[in-house]
């Protein structure tokens, strides 16, 4: 049986600062190691002021977990709590631009260690805002020590719940500001957001269309990220996967992770971790049989059950 890594996005795990290394001139990282030895890497830059020491133990939540099966991890902060309102100071606010062009207001505070912690809002009276006036506010995620937050009261979108499907229309497909090409979606209050053709040609979706798309997280620059249902692949099912190559670059090296590359049902490439080596007596197997634990970006999320060779 093939083991692959357990961590599931969300969830809290303890580790222990093992050491600090360097892995490059801009690559400055702790390693941490859970009870069960396994280690991770935590980049020390965005955590400098949690003073942080080794031997220390830390609780670290799962935060993402991209499509090439990296685990990324954010300690908890020191003094703030996501989904907990907090009263927080104006240090500076601006009119901006969304992805779409439409203007918005960005506030920017300094939380209690000293970092930049933001808010952005939809339409809004912009001399409201002045600096020093105190805000309650929701941190809404906190990201590379930074607090990423939403004005209390304010009911901008639909409050999503994580995990959710909830149906979309299609609007529109057109090209923004950014020069990528997007689908429009709405919500039942016409809200706007927005999803990446690149990543779904493979859905086949068409202007109009209803879709069920479920909350991955809340962005950094204030709005929902989305994932539309796969058109094949169900969350929980197993499936065959056609075997391409088990690799290790500099980062796996230290956490003795294999970077596993299959194709999925489209040819497309996708990456997940594994604990162990998958080879069978050293030679690649044909196919693997892997557990979808979830859609990113149109690509099914692995975690391998068993390989056999056919």
């Amino acid at each position: 049986m093939a083991q692959s890594i357990s961590y599931k996005e969300g969830e809290s795990i303890r580790f222990k600062i093992n050491k600090h290394i360097e892995l490059s001139e801009n690559e400055n990282y702790y390693v941490l190691k859970d009870e069960f030895g396994r280690k991770q890497l935590l980049k020390s830059d965005f955590y400098e002021n949690y003073n942080f020491k080794i031997g220390q133990d830390i609780i670290c939540r799962v935060d993402h977990i991209n499509c090439s099966g990296k685990i990324f991890l954010e300690p908890e902060h020191p003094f703030y709590k996501e989904g907990k309102i907090y009263d927080f100071k104006i240090n500076k606010a601006e009119i901006t631009k969304d992805r779409t062009g439409k203007g918005v207001v960005s506030i920017k505070f300094i939380d209690n260690i000293g970092n930049v912690a933001t808010c952005t809002l939809g339409s809004a009276d912009f001399q409201e805002y002045t600096v020093g006036r105190h805000l309650s506010c929701k941190v809404e995620r906190i990201k590379k020590g930074k607090l990423y937050l939403s004005l209390v009261n304010q009911k901008s979108q639909v409050d999503f719940n994580k995990g959710e499907y909830y149906k979309f229309k299609i609007s529109d497909i057109k090209t923004l500001k950014d020069n990528i090409k997007y689908y429009i979606l709405t919500d039942e209050q016409n809200n706007i957001n927005l999803l990446k053709c690149e990543f779904y040609r493979h859905h086949n979706l068409k202007k109009g269309q209803i879709i069920e798309c479920t909350i991955i997280k809340y962005s950094s620059k204030g709005y929902y990220i989305l994932e539309p249902k796969h058109p094949y692949y169900e969350i929980g099912k197993t499936y065959e996967f056609e075997f391409v190559k088990e690799e290790k670059d500099a980062k796996s090296k230290i956490t003795g992770d294999y970077d596993i590359t299959v194709k999925d049902i489209f040819g497309e490439y996708v990456k997940f971790m594994s604990e162990k080596s998958l080879l069978i007596d050293g030679i690649n197997p044909k196919s693997l049989k892997c557990k979808v634990s979830g859609v990113k970006k149109g690509k099914p999320l692995l975690n391998a059950e068993t390989s056999e060779r056919l």
